[in-house]
């Protein structure tokens, strides 16, 4: 029994001694320091259409062990937008020890504006055949940076009645990822069912402009057809524009044709000016 003990108590100093120079062994080993990452700009500025390459632009990292640690960085999420166009963002790299740095920079995107609302068509009904649900069909939104936004829209506020002629307005709103909000007044048009007899094609239902440029009402006109679906010379469509190109605002430019058997046509696009820099 005796020599059990004493065989036991080897066991165990020997046991205890092997963990103590495993231990001393592996904090020998253990890198000490972590890595440092670097960026040779406070601001990075970048189009909203940035590649990874651009992205990565002046920033660096390095490890007193592992040394230069540029490539292995990977950028984080982009923050909320600090003020519109310009956000934060984290960059992080680990070393071989598994050691962390990070480093978050402020990125401006330069070429940004705000969402923008789209429009498969111009809002025109004829008389008792629009909808809620046909307008909003009709309606889109695409961010810079987010690709179509058109699954977020709200309406705020609306005053169309659909089955009585007139001019109305439904307000709209969209936000894309990085809180930027973007709204408008749309027109809406009921009209009645003899002035869509003559149908005249807009290119889209919706332009914008920024605030300064100019534009050419008839070249959004993409064809005119008679009530059999023959083609009508374009030239004959008589436009009106109300269009303010100096002055931000939502606008409209009213397009009017008939055919020779006395048939009208009329619709509207929607131009919204944007304010310059």
């Amino acid at each position: 029994m005796r020599l059990v003990k004493i065989g036991l108590m080897v066991v165990f100093i020997l046991s205890a001694a092997l963990f103590g120079v495993s231990e001393i062994l592996e904090l020998k080993g253990r890198d000490p320091d972590a890595p440092e990452m670097f960026s040779d700009r406070d601001v990075l500025e970048i189009p909203c259409a940035y590649t990874m390459e651009q992205l990565m632009e002046g920033v660096s990292a390095s490890d007193e062990q592992d040394g230069d640690l540029t490539d292995q960085i990977v950028a984080g999420a982009f923050s909320r937008f600090t003020e519109a166009g310009v956000s934060d963002l984290t960059y992080v790299v680990f070393d071989s020890a598994g050691q962390s740095a990070s480093l978050t920079r402020e990125v401006r995107f330069t070429d940004y504006h705000g969402p923008r609302f789209t429009l498969t068509e111009p809002l025109v009904f004829a008389e008792g055949e629009g909808s809620y649900t046909e307008t909003m069909a009709r309606l889109g939104a695409e961010d810079q940076l987010d690709g179509s936004r058109t699954e977020w829209i709200v309406q705020t506020d609306t005053d169309v009645n659909y089955s009585s002629v007139g001019n109305y307005t439904v307000s709209v709103e969209v936000t894309n990822s990085f809180g930027d909000t973007a709204s408008a007044d749309l027109p809406v048009h009921v009209v009645n069912a003899q002035n869509r007899n003559v149908r005249i094609a807009l290119t889209g239902g919706i332009v914008y402009l920024t605030a300064g440029e100019s534009i050419d009402p008839a070249s959004y006109v993409a064809g005119v057809t008679d009530t059999a679906g023959n083609a009508l010379d374009p030239g004959t469509v008589s436009i009106e524009s109300g269009v303010d190109v100096n002055t931000p605002g939502c606008y409209e430019i009213h397009y009017q044709a008939a055919d020779a058997a006395g048939n009208t046509g009329e619709t509207w696009l929607t131009v919204i000016v944007e304010g310059g820099e």
